[in-house]
């Protein structure tokens, strides 16, 4: 049993750290928690065996949430003749339903966890760095399909929980190691998304902040409130003040777009205007279908049209989907598919809201890090489509089982905090 759970905990660390590091990471991780789920299956070694207890009255919803999610989108995908290509989507949700198995026969430590986030941050952060310096690479990227946005916001991604594992380690008895490692790689991690260039992923900051504030700052003495919220300025102020991170520039080219766009001198190669132009498009595809949806090859048929007829700009043509994960679900899926990514979203508030309020530290980091997910991917999706690419869905619903499990089961940690042991005990409920 030691044998697998520290092979569960390595699945774990993979999954959390190869998706912006190996070509098709992200299949690595969830496709070893899943084999090792359909062992503990086979074996009839899962605890939760015919036996809805050890999932817990939530774990169940996470279970049917994701069942009902690819259930809808493949009977949609179905409809419009296109099941074969929703494949890899839909597959990698259920690889993770299966990696569940796994996580609750072989209960991982949470090392596991910050371990895959730090690597994968440092890593992302020192790769994309000799990008720009070494290859002079305008913009850094993972390998295929890690284009810039992905690759960039993954890492935004990663070193956002890698701070949340820092407020983790510092209320372990012994947490100078775990403290440097987790600094390093919520560094390494915004480093990289800074020169990956990805504006979208910016707008996701003051949303993070505002959930750490509610998660670990309301915690804290006013003064110490002040500082923290005092750094965060500063350090927003430096990376737009140095020229170097391609902050500014990027801003600046961002609002020349739109206000050459809202005075009708759009250039058709601008990022933005094509950005508003499609999800124009998408919004006069909604209209036509709004209950069925279009499909994917029924998108890029409608697109062409709307071009044709010289409602929206050729800028759209090379898209195949509407950069809008939102528009693009509701365009292609219609009402069930968009009503499906909504319930994407919504899972993770239900499973881990209550513990914002515990008193020890490291539920609450848990529950700060399984929010900060569709907080992520809700920003995430408003400039691009990340759940058109099996990359989305396997980081997030990967990554959801396991931040879900190791919440669940997490220990209670002796705190450093002293402000936080006098606050009452919130348990979170199964």
């Amino acid at each position: 049993m030691s044998v697998m759970k520290a092979a569960t905990g390595a699945a774990v660390a993979a999954t959390l750290m190869f998706p912006v590091l190996v070509p098709g990471g992200y299949w690595w991780g969830v496709g070893g928690l899943a084999l090792l789920g359909g062992l503990a299956a086979l074996g009839r070694l899962w605890p939760g065996w015919l036996n809805p207890r050890p999932l817990g009255r939530r774990g169940w919803r996470l279970v049917w949430v994701l069942l009902g999610v690819v259930s809808t989108m493949a009977a949609m995908a179905w409809l419009h003749e296109e099941l074969l290509g929703a494949l890899p989507r839909l597959g990698a949700m259920l690889l993770a339903l299966l990696g569940l198995v796994a996580l609750h026969t072989w209960r991982p430590r949470l090392s596991a966890l910050w371990a895959g986030l730090a690597m994968g941050g440092m890593l992302a952060g020192g790769w994309a760095l000799w990008q720009r310096l070494q290859e002079g690479a305008g913009r850094a990227s993972g390998h295929d399909p890690l284009h810039a946005i992905l690759f960039g916001n993954v890492s935004l991604l990663t070193g956002g929980l890698c701070l949340a594992g820092v407020v983790w380690a510092l209320a372990r008895p012994r947490h100078t190691g775990w403290l440097l490692v987790l600094a390093a790689g919520a560094i390494g991690g915004l480093l990289a998304s800074v020169l990956s260039g990805t504006r979208g992923g910016w707008v996701a900051l003051p949303l993070i902040l505002l959930l750490f504030h509610r998660g670990f700052l309301a915690w804290l003495p006013g003064w110490q409130q002040a500082l923290a919220w005092l750094s965060v300025v500063t350090l927003a102020i430096g990376l737009y003040a140095v020229p170097q991170t391609g902050v500014q520039h990027r801003v600046g080219l961002a609002m020349d777009e739109l206000s050459h766009y809202l005075e009708g001198e759009s250039a058709p190669t601008a990022s933005v205007t094509a950005r508003l132009e499609m999800w124009r498009g998408a919004w006069q595809l909604i209209q036509q279908r709004p209950l069925l949806g279009h499909g994917s090859e029924g998108y890029r048929q409608g697109m062409a049209e709307l071009v044709e007829g010289a409602v929206v700009a050729p800028s759209v043509l090379p898209h195949g989907h509407a950069h809008n994960d939102l528009l693009d679900a509701w365009a292609k899926f219609g009402l069930p598919g968009l009503m499906a990514l909504l319930a994407l979203y919504l899972l993770p508030v239900l499973l881990f809201r209550s513990g914002l309020r515990h008193a020890d530290t490291t539920h609450r980091t848990l529950a700060v890090a399984g929010l900060l997910l569709p907080v992520a991917f809700i920003d995430f999706g408003l400039t691009y489509s990340f759940f058109a690419y099996p990359v989305g869905g396997a980081v997030y619903s990967a990554w959801l089982v396991v931040l879900w499990t190791l919440y669940r089961h997490a220990p209670l940690v002796p705190e450093v905090d002293q402000a936080a042991k006098c606050q009452g005990s919130v348990m979170p409920s199964g």
